[in-house]
């Protein structure tokens, strides 16, 4: 009897390429090392008590970027609204980080 692995290969795959494709958050020095593209410049707006990771990831999984850097956040008290200037950019490097 011969088990067959694709197809449940093929299944994982699929299940977890959504995940895949979210960018990953990333503190602006680690720019300095390595070579990055910027990509787009996004400003997403929300509400004031919710966690700024968490509104910064819900907003960003359909962009096509690798990584994204928070740049600025500021609130709108009078209409309880948060802002974040958020960076994406996508990795050049060859897996390996070198330092300058």
């Amino acid at each position: 009897m011969k088990v067959y692995k694709a197809p449940s290969l093929a299944a994982a795959l699929l299940v977890s390429l959504p995940t895949l494709a979210a960018p990953e958050l990333v503190p602006a020095t680690m720019l300095d090392y390595g070579h990055y593209e910027k990509v787009e410049e996004v400003i997403i707006h929300g509400d004031i008590n919710e966690n700024i990771i968490n509104l910064a990831e819900n907003n960003l999984t359909n962009k096509d970027a690798d990584l994204f850097v928070i740049d600025e956040i500021s609130e709108d008290i009078d209409h309880n609204i948060l802002v974040l200037n958020v960076s994406l950019y996508n990795d050049l490097n060859d897996g390996l980080v070198k330092a300058n």
